[in-house]
């Protein structure tokens, strides 16, 4: 790998947290119960705008132009539906769809599963300012964004009046393939490699179909959120012509040493919607007071699933 995580072939180096983690959906089943503080970063939703019918939308001028989802709050969200959120989860309170705000708006649930990279950029910012750099290892699911073979997705053809049904679906067909091979191509052939084999960490434990890759580093290398360019974690290249979403941030994220007891960590689990970071108290404090961020304090016992 040419990107700033190189593939650890040795899983028994996270083997500790498996026997760490609770299995009762609180905070302790996503984060060990060793660390002083623990933090929740809550996923920010977005919301939809109605098109605007003033402007033509550049690609396909028929249409009106639609603008860019823009981010919302859990807090802007709970006041906009008379909501309590931020002791819950998103899915517990608002529900797993689209809401429709009745005035042409439409709310969207926040990502779950993976960080956003401006959320992960923030926090690992804050925790190489406050602990240091160090040699990091972070683990990332093997399946959605990695697993192209499994991922079923279907590239869109525009409507075209001059075409049957069958060259439609013949175009389709193509198209189809030729962004299968395109995101197969962002995935590193090392990490590649590394799922062939089945050298995966079951988190939390074996046998749960959560296989995830491991990955070494430093933290340092890792502030700068360009760093996903060369990651092989299946962000699309610049010039990608069939585009199917954003790549992969790492669902676990801890320092290498020392084994079993490291000063930090940060973790999103694959159905969750926030982010949790353990660690010392000062650097939680810093967490919750960074205005980048949404962050409630949290317990081990804290129930987020």
């Amino acid at each position: 790998m040419s990107g700033p995580l190189q593939v650890e072939r040795d899983v028994e180096v996270g083997r500790w947290i498996q026997a760490a983690l609770a299995e009762d959906g609180t905070v302790a089943a996503v984060v060990p119960d060793v660390f002083e503080a623990y933090a929740r970063v809550l996923h920010p939703a977005s919301l939809s705008l109605p098109p605007d019918g003033s402007r033509r939308d550049p690609q396909h001028p028929e249409l009106p132009f639609q603008p860019k989802p823009v981010g919302v709050t859990w807090a802007e969200t709970a006041e906009l539906l008379g909501l309590e959120l931020a002791e819950g989860t998103w899915y517990g309170a608002v529900g797993e769809h689209q809401v429709a705000l009745g005035d042409g708006r439409y709310l969207n649930p926040p990502e779950e599963g993976d960080a956003p990279l401006e959320v992960l950029t923030a926090i690992l910012e804050t925790v190489l300012a406050e602990e240091g750099d160090a040699e990091l290892l972070a683990a990332v699911w093997e399946g959605r964004g990695l697993d192209f073979e499994g991922t079923g997705f279907a590239v869109m053809v525009a409507g075209d009046e001059t075409m049957t049904s069958a060259e439609r679906a013949r175009l389709q067909e193509e198209l189809t393939r030729r962004a299968r091979l395109e995101a197969a191509a962002s995935v590193d052939p090392q990490v590649r490699m590394a799922m062939r084999d089945g050298l995966v960490l079951g988190l939390p434990r074996e046998g749960w179909g959560r296989g995830h890759v491991l990955l070494r580093g430093r933290l340092r290398d890792l502030e700068d959120p360009a760093w996903v360019d060369t990651a092989g974690l299946g962000w699309p290249a610049p010039d990608a012509r069939h585009p199917i979403g954003p790549g992969r941030t790492p669902n676990l994220l801890w320092p290498s040493e020392p084994q079993g007891r490291p000063a930090w960590m940060v973790a999103t689990d694959l159905d969750l919607d926030s982010t949790v970071v353990a660690g010392s108290a000062r650097l939680v404090g810093r967490i919750l007071g960074d205005d980048r961020l949404e962050a409630v304090r949290a317990l081990p016992s804290t129930r987020i699933a």
